[in-house]
């Protein structure tokens, strides 16, 4: 039945009574009833709709990155397709300087006609050519002035390994004493450069490796031709005469005079 225009459910008094003990009907609203079952189906629907965005959100997620980095490599080829890059002038070559101090300023020469410069260890020592290395007379006034060339090797403008030997020693005090040029060597490491001027020309080596060999070891001292690299010799330990401290060296760079 209606009652005021909205539904209402019916009941009867399941127990039989006489036409004359009827009890009147009994109108039960459901309005409640219907709120809470909305209500409920809202809740649920929310639930069903948070688990399935926790499913296809990260998929979805990956799925437009994947989509965006498509999407701009496309772009990017046809902006390459439409607009070429220009091709890139030939870059100037930066010129060779090794004369150059750890700190960046620049190293003059302490002569060009012969002479030695490591720049890691701050030697720039002048170079006394062709001197007996089995003449102890000889050599040691040599070592004197400054480094000597075995008159037994090669000048760097030759053909050949270029061997040169100075004093070192154990004590700091002692390297103006005894003119101990190769004081530092040994602080020296592999892709050191060392330069090495003669007659005006500039040759660069670059530190290969150190050796350390017994003073009857000569070989060393002998003409070696077809290679043209660097021997630098000197006493070891530092102070003593045991030993001896050998570092070869090879040429990558030669700088003729200017004209």
């Amino acid at each position: 039945m209606e009652y005021s225009g909205i539904p209402y459910s019916v009941r009867t008094n399941p127990l039989p009574r006489s036409p004359d003990t009827y009890e009147p009907y009994v109108v039960i609203p459901r309005i409640a009833d219907e709120r809470t079952h909305r209500k409920t189906r809202f809740i649920g629907l929310a639930l069903l709709a948070v688990a399935l965005g926790g499913l296809i959100g990260p998929l979805s997620l990956t799925a437009r990155l994947e989509a965006n980095q498509l999407y701009r490599k496309a772009r990017e080829s046809t902006m390459r397709t439409l607009h070429p890059p220009k091709a890139l002038p030939p870059a100037i070559p930066v010129a060779f300087d090794p004369l150059v101090n750890p700190d960046g300023s620049s190293i003059t020469p302490v002569n060009t006609d012969f002479s030695l410069i490591v720049p890691t260890i701050g030697i720039n020592a002048p170079v006394i050519a062709s001197v007996n290395p089995t003449n102890p007379g000889e050599y040691q006034t040599a070592l004197k002035e400054g480094v000597a060339h075995a008159s037994t090797s090669f000048l760097p403008d030759e053909n050949g390994t270029v061997y040169l030997f100075s004093h070192s020693t154990n004590y700091e005090w002692f390297v103006r004493d005894l003119n101990a040029v190769f004081y530092h060597l040994k602080n020296l490491e592999e892709g050191n450069l060392i330069v090495v001027f003669y007659k005006g020309n500039r040759y660069t080596y670059k530190l290969r490796e150190k050796r350390i060999v017994s003073p009857r070891e000569v070989s060393y001292l002998m003409p070696q031709s077809g290679h043209r690299n660097l021997i630098l010799q000197t006493c070891w330990p530092p102070g003593s005469v045991a030993q001896r401290l050998l570092l070869f060296a090879d040429l990558i760079d030669e700088q003729a005079r200017p004209i």
